[in-house]
Order: C-alpha cells, then structure tokens, then sequence
C-alpha cells in the first residue's frame, strides 16, 4: 500500500469512489446521501485541490484506490473532514495509515492538534480514534443531517 498526497490525478477515479462508498453506507440518511454526494462534484473537488488549505491523502493498493482521507488546515489546527476505506479493503489497517501519515506530515508542520467528528453509530472509526488516542470532546444530539455526533481532538 502506498499513500499520497492527492492532487487530481484520476479524479473520476476518486469520485466514483467515494459516491460508491456513500450510497453503501448505512449510516448515512437519505438526507445524507444526497448532501455529501453534492459536496464531492468534479467542479467542487476541483477548487478544493486548489485551496492550499485543503488537503487529500489517497492510500492505493496495486494501483486500485483502497482509502482517502481529507481535512483542512484552519488556525493551526487540521480538521479531518471525512476518512473512508473501500470495504474489500477493510481491517487491513488502511484506515489507521491514513491518519499515521497525516499526522507525521501535520507534526513536521507543527500543527498542534488534529480534530474531527463521526455518526455515534459509527463504531469502526469510534474505535479507531480511541485507538489512534483522540480524546472524545462532546457527543452532539440531532446535528448533521439531524444524526448524533461525537467530537473529538488530538493534541500534537
């Protein structure tokens, strides 16, 4: 597996992608399918990629998308916006090397925390963030798309 700094190569690789893992997803309302696959158009991304506080990372496994992560910088802090593994690749702890590199690279950049958010339901990245040791800020009732969120943050 080899992670890279994406930077719009393929980019309807990446789309096809992510609407993928969108529309399998359970957790996602209707509502919230609908809304994050607007938030992921080719115009959008697009600008994205040119906003140099953004910033996407792609893990590929023989040349196949296995995971993206993206986030932006905002006052010396790095949001993770979104962290998504395709689902054959699952439990192959691409999910854990996405945010292994993202903090290396923030920490070299003397970014002091990392934060972000998940669905409650959302147990796989619960886990993980326990495990990657984010500290849970609060739990957020009827917010997004009117699911339940936890915050969460990492000092660097």
């Amino acid at each position: 597996m080899k992670i890279t700094i994406f930077k719009g190569q393929s980019i309807k690789e990446i789309l096809n992608f992510i609407q993928e893992i969108i529309n399998k997803t359970f957790y996602y309302s209707k509502f919230a399918r609908s809304e994050e696959i607007k938030r992921f158009s080719p115009v959008l991304i697009r600008k994205e990629l040119k906003d140099k506080n953004n910033l996407f990372l792609i893990a590929k496994d023989n040349d196949k998308t296995a995971g993206i992560l993206n986030g932006y910088y905002e006052a010396g802090m790095f949001w993770i916006d979104w962290v998504v593994v395709n689902p054959s690749s699952r439990r192959n702890g691409i999910a854990e090397s996405l945010m292994n590199y993202l903090e290396g690279k923030l920490k070299k950049e003397k970014v002091h925390k990392i934060w972000c958010d998940c669905r409650t339901i959302n147990k796989e990245s619960v886990s993980l963030l326990k495990k990657l040791k984010f500290k849970k800020i609060t739990k957020i009732k009827n917010h997004w798309y009117k699911q339940d969120f936890y915050l969460w943050q990492k000092y660097l």
